[in-house]
């Protein structure tokens, strides 16, 4: 599991993504589209545990 923080303090949490050259798209389960996010908007992205604890 994922979560990418957003600059206005939103966290998505998503099963997988993919970077592009304009940003990264979100997907859940099933490979469902989430949300497309822009570089300039994005502060990080990372892997989070079960109980959604950032995993550095």
């Amino acid at each position: 599991m994922f979560k990418a923080q957003i600059s206005d303090g939103e966290q998505i949490s998503c099963t997988d993504y993919e970077s592009g050259e304009f940003g990264v798209r979100l997907f859940g389960e099933d490979r469902e589209f989430l949300a497309f996010v822009p570089y300039a908007h994005l502060l990080w992205i990372g892997r989070v545990d079960d109980a959604e604890r950032t995993l550095w």
